[in-house]
């Protein structure tokens, strides 16, 4: 959104070797929340932005792909009758909103503990007003006492083209540590100081993946998939995956990304009771050992 726009460029050491296959890289998983879909595995402004009273859903499903059935569209969209203007956006970490103070923020990502050297993907792009596409890759890894070592970032602009074209965004390194995360922030605006976004920008992407300067690594592996229903709900909340697994948690945040509650995740079944939580929103995570097994969110009636 306009003048909204908070975001940490947290940043590794690359060197290139192998091509790896980010989680839901051509984005033919989707996962349907009745008001709106998200790509499997993905992060976006939907669950926030698709409810009263905004209704504007910035991110979706295209039949326009340049491999599988599906790619991802973002458009940036007026909102509140052009009050704000939101930029379509997906993200590998946790994206949260605060209307309150006008702001959005996005923290984490995904678990891996290698150097990136470059995130290479497809991509279409019409710019509304010159607009220009964004693509943030960063490395970082916290110590004990959660202070963050930004390890490396890149940053690229994509221009217009009505054709399927490649897009590569290479890592700048800082410094010479190994990350334990890795996050990539894919907007339908420019990520510039002013953040002006325009209204009507439209971006397709598809394909992405990473190269890292170690041996080959299925990033997919280090996810699982989890169903989540009723949602929306007003009761409790039900997460199933296909086997029980020791040392599993589940942890529930808000929209503002406080943790609400952690809960054991040792069976494939677990319900967690929502009666007592506010209308809106709400996120989970799946952990085992610190490492990312699964995100989402779900909507509380």
């Amino acid at each position: 959104m306009k003048n909204i726009f908070i975001v940490v460029i947290l940043i590794g050491l690359g060197s290139i070797t192998s091509a790896q296959t980010l989680p839901n890289a051509e984005f033919q998983s989707w996962v349907d929340y009745g008001i709106y879909e998200e790509p499997e595995f993905w992060s976006t402004p939907n669950p926030f932005t698709a409810l009263p009273p905004i209704f504007v859903i910035t991110v979706s499903k295209s039949h326009d792909a340049f491999s599988g059935d599906y790619s991802v569209k973002l458009e940036t969209k007026d909102v509140l009758g052009g009050t704000y203007q939101a930029p379509g956006l997906i993200t590998l970490a946790q994206f949260s909103i605060d209307f309150i103070n006008l702001s959005f923020n996005i923290s984490g990502g995904l678990a891996l503990q290698e150097n990136v050297s470059k995130l290479t993907g497809m991509y279409k792009y019409q710019g509304a007003e010159g607009d220009s596409a964004s693509v943030l890759i960063y490395n970082f890894k916290r110590d004990e006492e959660g202070v963050i070592d930004t390890i490396g970032y890149g940053l690229s602009y994509l221009h217009d083209t009505a054709i399927w074209t490649p897009f590569t965004v290479n890592m700048e390194n800082l410094n010479n540590n190994i990350p334990d995360t890795f996050n990539v922030i894919i907007m339908s605006s420019a990520m510039t100081p002013n953040f002006e976004f325009h209204s009507g920008s439209v971006l397709y992407v598809d394909s992405l993946a990473i190269e890292t300067n170690t041996g080959v690594i299925n990033l997919s592996d280090y996810q699982i998939k989890v169903k989540v229903f009723p949602n929306p709900s007003s009761d409790f909340v039900q997460f199933e995956t296909s086997e029980s697994e020791n040392k599993r948690l589940i942890s529930i945040y808000n929209a503002v990304g406080s943790i609400i509650s952690t809960n054991n995740f040792f069976e494939s079944k677990t319900n967690i009771s929502v009666n007592e939580l506010p209308s809106g929103p709400y996120f989970y995570r799946v952990t085992r050992n610190n490492r990312l097994l699964n995100r989402g969110s779900f909507i509380k009636n």
